[in-house]
């Protein structure tokens, strides 16, 4: 499988570019916001850019607990693969899914703890709709979905995953204990136009249903991604 571009020389490149990099980002976050009314405002975003790179720094491959205190914003922590964890702070919230977004300019967009959008991976997702829900073994459903691989020029690719659900467990996000639900889909598409495989795995809070933490793969030219909360929403 194919690496992504995020490496720890990207890494590195990114701690050194300046502020103006930023304001350079801004009119791309404005029309991200389009998905919904945002949460920060712009005024806010050279400051959120002075936090956040921290986030992508130093020796620790996971974000802080102090890192993550220092945003006053819902965050999440992503990974892709190996590389340093990096946190995204929530930029919209809509029905139409929650934009998240970052000073080392990547962007995902969610809907119910599923990524759905991303920018700047090197191998986006260029959007993942579901068609079908259907019952299935194992508490699980069938799920039947399109997805959007820009750039290998392919659209509406018909996914179907199983899932299944494996039981209650306990995660550690921060240092704090958090039960779970542990849901793992196995996915394939079909069609002919892409043979790809992969399997997912989420833990969702049973009394409210949020996705604490997962691992999701979103593009076949990509590592898997993992996602955890730092700071929920509202």
């Amino acid at each position: 499988m194919a690496k992504s571009q995020i490496t720890s020389t990207t890494l590195s490149s990114l701690r050194r570019r300046s502020v103006a990099v930023c304001r350079r980002a801004l009119p791309a976050l404005a029309a991200s916001c389009l998905l919904g009314a945002c949460s920060i405002q712009g005024s806010d975003i050279l400051s959120i850019y002075r936090i956040t790179r921290y986030a992508i720094g130093g020796e620790s491959k996971k974000v802080t607990l102090q890192q993550a205190a220092s945003v006053p914003y819902a965050s999440i922590g992503v990974r892709l693969g190996n590389s340093r964890e990096t946190m995204l702070v929530l930029a919209g919230d809509a029905s139409s899914g929650q934009l998240w977004t970052s000073a080392s300019h990547i962007a995902i967009t969610t809907r119910n703890g599923r990524i759905i959008r991303t920018v700047g991976l090197g191998h986006d997702l260029g959007g993942y709709e579901l068609r079908i829900a259907s019952p299935g073994k194992d508490s699980g459903q069938t799920l039947r979905w399109q997805a959007d691989f820009p750039d290998l020029k392919l659209y509406s690719v018909l996914i179907v995953c199983q899932e299944r659900q494996s039981g209650a467990e306990t995660i550690v996000i921060l240092g704090q204990d958090i039960q779970a639900l542990r849901v793992d889909e196995s996915c394939a598409s079909e069609g002919g136009s892409l043979d790809w495989s992969f399997k997912n795995r989420y833990w969702i809070d049973p009394a409210n249903g949020l996705v604490w933490r997962s691992i999701q793969h979103v593009h076949p030219q990509l590592d898997a991604i993992e996602t955890e909360i730092l700071r929920p929403p509202g």
